[in-house]
């Protein structure tokens, strides 16, 4: 051992004379402060007094994970290429390989000592790019304002982790650009191949086509993964696949190297073939424990908990049904946690999870689960974080945009609809390569969901087009009356994936209206589609099914009623139907707020506080229209409608309406700052008891828009969004002005 130490000092001192004057650490800082340079540029460039809100956040930290993208990408990736190729060119000519065997040094000291030369200059590039970083961010600190979210503090472990990151994760490419390098004698075509590998890898990123093994996509993940772990681990398992696959590629080299050709490396003896076999067993053996997927294990009970960080002050966490809207249970906040154990099963679905019934986010479990949320709110800005057992599926569905889709587009655009046979197989193709994509799915940690959502996620994705189909029938039956649209055994196939009395997925609109349409699809009366559904709705067998979902139908159907009477018989008629005597008072409540809020009905008195403290009531503006923007400053659809909203108040300012922009915001300081900066043409008023408001109101989301006449009645208490063409209409014909041409 002694000796072979002895030998690598040797051959890393002769490769250290050798490459002296010709800058490959130099080029090695260079590439690496190129990032920090470019970065602080622009961010001085960008600078502005406007202090944007942002949750908390170390500012070193930032800058130096703002930097990790183009360097990852990039100029690390580039520094490998052209390190390793030069490294190696040094003794490529003139027979320098050949010179060195011959003297007394191990073939393996001079192979391993030159790898060492290519990872040393990985290493500086990464330290430059960190040091380089930390001097950049701390001049920054005494150049611009910072944000009041930006903390300064020197996170001294984050740093150590993503210089490791960084330097593990470079292993593979180094050891494949380098192994290149040392059997291709053509400096040339070894950086062409570098470099080839390089683009492949950026030009399909967009594209997510993404192998685990790949080195350059090793590297990149640390981009895509600047936060590392979830689950609090020092490496992501692509980290750990570099590690070995180098080992593995670095001992094949070397072999290759050693003996000059495959034959005499590995198979010219048994001992020889053994070895290779050996290490590429094992190889693949921990390859294959790596890249396994993992499933979170069941929990021996049902747990919520989680961690609270805010500026406000929380006092309850609410899980809230996504059906019903009843509140399963409340959790009190203690300290900034909040922690239960269920006694009852809970059915596995998507649940509301909100802070004092304000802000929300969505969470998925059920029995047999333990959730640990960590939620984040501050400057009007929120995360939540989702964790525990089930994390896959969380991440997933934050995830989850279902992409392009053939098949809607040609249903939309009305193509192809003669070709019946077509049109299904196309649809079931489209289905099938959509499913396979649902399964690829897994985390930072190689966890991915558990059977039980996946198989929820294919019904869902059947049902998806399953409504196509449906839409596709509907709309032959219209332009092709006299011809029937017989279902293919594409279709049937589908159908059997699917069951018409599934609980569990009734919080999906698309489940909803695909077992409406099936109940309903031999129904040829001449009566809308709200009562073929609910009389069909009526006729299930009882139980929590049809409970579920006549209430949900319920709702729809009071909610479309065009009067008073109409209401009056549909509870008449159905309020009786319900197995739980809970969802006849549901709909008696429902039923009541609908009316109130219906048009012609009182609007419920209200007061505010004006910016300059004065106080105004809905009253005090009777004699005019009034329309209300009821927001929240921590509400991003808010902000985005806003703009909408102040448009048209500067627009019908010579008419005979109020506009008012009303915020229920607990903190007036948040409510002063952000009203203070809004058109003056907006009255602006805080809401001095919002809790009645939103009551009085049924306030359950916001953005919410309210219309009331002169007298101080109801006009529209649930307006669209201004954004939406809608709006100005309905507005324009309450204050009976023509249309505009």
């Amino acid at each position: 051992m002694e000796n072979l130490i002895s030998n690598f000092i040797t051959a890393f001192r002769a490769e250290h004379i050798k490459i002296k004057g010709r800058g490959i650490y130099l080029l090695s800082a260079i590439l690496g402060m190129i990032s920090p340079i470019i970065f602080f540029i622009v961010a001085m460039i960008r600078a502005s007094d406007e202090i944007k809100d942002a949750l908390p956040y170390n500012h070193y930290l930032d800058f130096i994970k703002g930097n990790l993208t183009p360097f990852v990408y990039f100029f690390f990736p580039l520094l490998i290429i052209m390190t390793a190729s030069r490294i190696t060119q040094l003794d490529h000519k003139n027979g320098g390989w050949k010179l060195m065997e011959t003297q007394p040094v191990q073939k393996l000291s001079i192979y391993f000592s030159k790898f060492s030369v290519v990872l040393i200059a990985n290493l500086i590039s990464i330290l430059f790019l960190v040091v380089f970083g930390i001097l950049f961010a701390w001049i920054l600190t005494i150049s611009i304002n910072l944000p009041d979210a930006a903390t300064t503090d020197f996170p001294f472990v984050d740093l150590i982790q993503i210089i490791t990151r960084v330097f593990v994760a470079s292993l593979l490419v180094t050891a494949l650009q380098y192994v290149i390098s040392v059997l291709i004698s053509s400096f040339i075509w070894s950086i062409v191949i570098g470099f080839l590998a390089l683009l492949l890898t950026l030009f399909t990123s967009p594209f997510n086509i993404t192998l685990d093994w790949n080195p350059y996509q090793i590297l990149a993940n640390i981009s895509a993964y600047k936060n590392g772990s979830d689950l609090g681990y020092w490496f992501i398992f692509t980290e750990y696949v570099g590690v070995i696959c180098s080992v593995m590629l670095l001992y094949v080299g070397f072999q290759w190297y050693k003996f000059k050709n495959i034959r005499l490396a590995f198979l010219h003896k048994t001992s020889k073939l053994v070895k290779l076999v050996l290490v590429i067993g094992v190889s693949a053996g921990l390859l294959y424990y790596v890249l396994t997927p993992n499933q979170m294990p069941d929990y021996k009970s049902t747990i919520l908990s989680g961690r609270i960080e805010s500026d406000m002050d929380f006092k309850n966490v609410y899980l809230i049904d996504k059906i019903t809207e009843d509140t399963v249970i409340v959790i009190p906040i203690n300290n900034g946690y909040f922690h239960h154990q269920f006694k009852k099963d809970v059915l596995l679905d998507y649940y509301s999870l909100a802070l004092d019934d304000k802000i929300r986010s969505t969470i998925f479990f059920g029995k047999g689960d333990s959730i640990f949320v960590e939620s984040r709110f501050f400057n009007k800005t929120v995360e939540f974080i989702i964790k525990g057992t089930r994390l896959a599926e969380n991440q997933m569905r934050s995830r989850g945009e279902k992409g392009w889709s053939s098949i809607s587009y040609n249903l939309e655009h009305n193509n192809n609809l003669e070709k019946v046979d077509e049109f299904s197989k196309n649809l079931y193709e489209e289905w099938e390569e959509k499913n396979d994509k649902e399964i690829a799915f897994r985390t930072v940690d190689n966890y991915i969901p558990k059977s039980d959502f996946s198989e929820r996620r294919k019904k869902l994705l059947a049902i998806t087009y399953l409504n196509y189909w449906s839409e596709f029938s509907r709309k032959r039956k219209a332009l092709y009356p006299n011809e029937k649209t017989n279902e293919t055994p594409e279709i049937e196939n589908l159908k059997s994936k699917v069951s018409l009395v599934d609980e569990s997925l009734l919080s999906s609109k698309e489940y909803f209206k695909y077992v409406s349409l099936q109940l309903t699809k031999d129904n040829t009366q001449d009566i809308d589609a709200n009562t073929k559904s609910i009389e069909a709705i009526s006729k299930l067998p009882k139980g929590t099914f049809k409970d579920k979902m006549l209430y949900k139908q319920m709702i729809k159907s009071l909610n479309e009623a065009s009067n008073t009477g109409e209401r009056n018989d549909l509870v008449a008629q159905y309020n009786d139907q319900f197995s739980n005597i809970k969802y006849r008072g549901k709909v008696a409540r429902n039923k009541l707020v609908i009316e109130n809020l219906s048009k012609g009905n009182a609007a419920p008195y209200f007061e505010g506080v004006t910016l300059d403290g004065g106080k105004v009531s809905l009253s005090d503006l009777t004699g005019k229209y009034v329309i209300i923007d009821v927001w929240a400053t921590w509400c991003g659809p808010c902000v985005l409608q806003s703009s909408h909203f102040e448009k048209y108040a500067l627009k019908y300012k010579k008419e005979n309406i109020h506009f008012m922009a009303l915020s229920i915001d607990k903190r007036k300081d948040n409510w002063f700052i952000d009203a203070k900066s809004k058109s003056k043409t907006v009255l602006q008023l805080l809401a001095t008891d919002s809790p009645l408001f939103e009551k009085d109101y049924s306030v359950r989301s916001i953005p919410r828009f309210i219309l009331i006449d002169p007298k101080g009645d109801f006009v529209n208490s649930k307006m669209p969004f201004p954004s939406e063409t809608s709006f100005e209409i309905l507005l324009r014909k309450a204050l009976n002005l023509p249309d505009e041409v």
